[in-house]
């Protein structure tokens, strides 16, 4: 089955060819682009570009390609149909210029195309945002403009480009296709390998809860260590995050497995007030968990938020600054490895906003700690 990829352009505008020569051996059918291109050659608009992004990563790599304003509906509404197609596909493309699309006369402000980014932000390892240099500045309503301000807080390069030009634009795109696929590949063959039944994948099964929570917990710190984590703070671009190590001897929804984490959430009241940030918690399971089982243990059912990725969960109550990262099914240090390696990569484009809630963590534990600091009502006077 090939992967299958979400072209999504936010715009009407058209732009400056380039220099097709640049494109010369590496883009598909580079020497027939001449005769692809419309008469006035200087310019072209992006029914061209996602028509000739489409051609080539259909041709170059094999992709199943999915163009929303190219393919026919099948009967539900546009929003439904691109907020379900971005979360089915292995990698959303994003273009912006200037000018965007129509809107759906419903109570959402966004036009669908931007309902697609707002679903691809969840997963933002595989979204990648193309801007038309300069387009970012110009004014925009305030709701998109909030959107691409989430896209852009994230570090340059990780989610968004600029580009000049059509052959700019191009350029981009396949150097941004040809990374997720070496990374999918490595990540493919690592997990493969990880997953295969080892020896400490039967010694581990064969032990007892307490027994296998330490040899588990041994291995994590150690995979931790090996992946940047030191005297218990993970660096994440320039932000340096406290965390804490967590392991589940089974399933989550085995009530003597959870017990090994019911109060890690209590215990942060304990730490130490001098922090400057509250704790990250990394949760690895031994066994499956899901959604309805995160929010259960956060305590918020309804103002938890659970983002899902391949390697597992990240999930957080904002009012509160809770945070935690679970990773589900490591049944041996490998998978442990790979998975976190993934929550970790994840994080980073995500730095900064894991600091504030971190943050607002700690100012609200110090609140409970000391609980005088907190200014008094005054009653009022008859």
């Amino acid at each position: 089955m090939p992967a299958r990829i979400m072209l999504s352009s936010v715009t009407k505008d058209d732009l400056p060819l380039g220099d097709i020569g640049k494109l010369k051996g590496f883009w598909y059918e580079s020497e027939r682009l001449s005769e692809r291109l419309p008469k006035t050659a200087s310019r072209v608009d992006f029914t061209f570009a996602r028509t000739e992004i489409q051609h080539h990563l259909e041709g170059k790599y094999g992709f199943e390609v999915y163009n929303f304003q190219n393919t026919p509906s099948d009967g539900a509404s546009p929003e439904q149909v691109t907020t379900r197609e971005t979360r089915h596909s292995h990698l959303a493309i994003g273009i912006f210029a200037s000018q965007v699309g129509w809107k759906v006369p419903d109570q959402d402000p966004l036009t669908p195309t931007f309902r697609e980014w707002r679903a691809a932000l969840e997963s933002p390892l595989k979204f990648k945002v193309f801007v038309l240099k300069g387009s970012l500045n110009l004014k925009k309503p305030p709701e998109i403009a909030a959107l691409l301000d989430e896209i852009t807080n994230y570090k340059k390069g990780v989610i968004y480009q600029e580009f000049e030009d059509a052959v700019g634009l191009f350029t981009a795109v396949d150097s941004a296709v040809r990374d997720y696929l070496n990374k999918a590949v490595i990540r493919y063959a690592y997990d493969y390998a990880a997953k295969q039944p080892t020896d400490e994948t039967e010694r581990w099964l064969l032990l007892p809860y307490r027994t296998r929570v330490k040899e588990m917990e041994t291995a994590l710190a150690e995979v931790a260590k090996s992946l940047g984590v030191r005297e218990a703070t993970l660096t994440l671009g320039s932000v340096a995050q406290s965390v804490k190590l967590h392991c589940v001897p089974d399933s989550f929804s085995i009530p003597e497995s959870r017990k090994f984490v019911a109060y890690m959430f209590d215990d942060e009241a304990g730490a130490d007030a001098s922090a400057d940030s509250g704790t990250l918690h990394i949760v690895a399971a031994f066994g499956g968990i899901s959604d309805l089982q995160i929010r259960r243990h956060l305590g918020n059912f309804e103002a938890a938020e659970v983002y899902t990725d391949a390697w597992g969960f990240y999930a957080t109550v904002r009012a509160s600054g809770m945070q935690c990262i679970y990773l589900p099914k490591c049944v041996n240090s490998g998978v442990m490895q790979s998975k976190l390696s993934g929550a970790i990569s994840w994080l980073e484009g995500r730095g900064g906003e894991v600091a504030e809630l971190a943050g607002r963590r700690r100012q609200i534990l110090n609140l409970s700690l000391n609980p005088a600091s907190v200014p008094k009502a005054r009653k009022a006077r008859g």
